[in-house]
C-alpha cells in the first residue's frame, strides 16, 4: 500500500473514530447534552468513563491526526505542513488531560484550555501555508482558504451573538473534521 492511501486511511480513521466515539459516550453520559455541553464534558474531571473518553476520543484520534499530518506533509512535499498538522494532533491528543468543570482556573483546565488554542493555531497556519503555497494544487489551496474563511465565519458567529459559544465550539470540530475528511478522500482517490 503507498504512502498516499495510508495517509487517507489515516486521515478518514482519525474522523470515523472521533464520530463514533463522541456518539457512543454522548449517547451513555447522563448528563451530556450534544448541543449544549462542550465536548471536553465527557472526558472532565469525575465525569464517569471520563478515562476511556479521554484515550479513545482524544489520544487515539490526535495520534492518527499527528500521523495523519506528517504524512500529508510527505506527499505534498512540504515538511512545515507536516509539522504543523502534527502539532495540531499532538495538540488534540493533550486534550485528554481532564478539565475541570467546576474549577476552571485549576492548572490541569488551564492546560487543557491551552493545548487546545495552540493546536488550533498549529492547524490555522498549516491552512495558510497550504493556502498559499503556489507549487500545490489549486484545488488543496481552495480548500484550505474556503476553510479558514468557514472557521472565522463560525466564530465571528459566537462574537456577534448569533450563536452560542458551545455552538461555536461544535461547528470548529465540523470545520476541522470536514477538511480532513475532504482531505483524506481526494488522497484515496488519487491513483498514483
Amino acid at each position: 500500500m503507498n504512502q498516499t492511501r495510508v495517509t487517507g486511511i489515516l486521515g478518514m480513521s482519525s474522523v470515523c473514530i472521533f464520530a463514533l466515539a463522541l456518539i457512543t459516550f454522548g449517547w451513555i453520559h447522563p448528563d451530556f447534552h450534544f448541543f449544549q455541553d462542550y465536548i471536553s464534558k465527557l472526558g472532565a474531571r469525575g465525569e464517569p468513563l471520563a478515562l476511556a473518553w479521554n484515550l479513545t476520543g482524544f489520544v487515539t484520534v490526535g495520534i492518527l491526526l499527528s500521523l495523519f499530518g506528517l504524512s500529508y506533509g510527505k506527499i505534498l512535499k512540504d515538511s512545515l505542513i507536516g509539522v504543523l498538522l502534527f502539532l495540531f494532533g499532538l495538540g488534540f491528543a493533550l486534550t485528554a488531560i481532564p478539565f475541570d468543570m467546576d474549577q476552571s482556573e485549576l492548572i490541569v483546565s488551564r492546560i487543557h484550555k491551552a493545548v487546545i488554542c495552540l493546536g488550533l493555531a498549529s492547524w490555522l497556519f498549516a491552512l495558510a501555508r497550504l493556502g498559499y503555497n503556489q507549487s500545490l494544487e489549486v484545488t488543496i489551496r481552495t480548500r484550505a482558504n474556503l476553510t479558514a474563511l468557514s472557521l472565522v465565519a463560525a466564530i465571528l458567529g459566537h462574537l456577534l451573538g448569533i450563536w452560542s459559544m458551545p455552538v461555536t465550539h461544535r461547528l470548529v470540530f465540523a470545520i476541522v473534521f470536514l477538511w480532513t475528511v475532504i482531505s483524506s478522500m481526494a488522497l484515496l482517490k488519487n491513483k498514483e
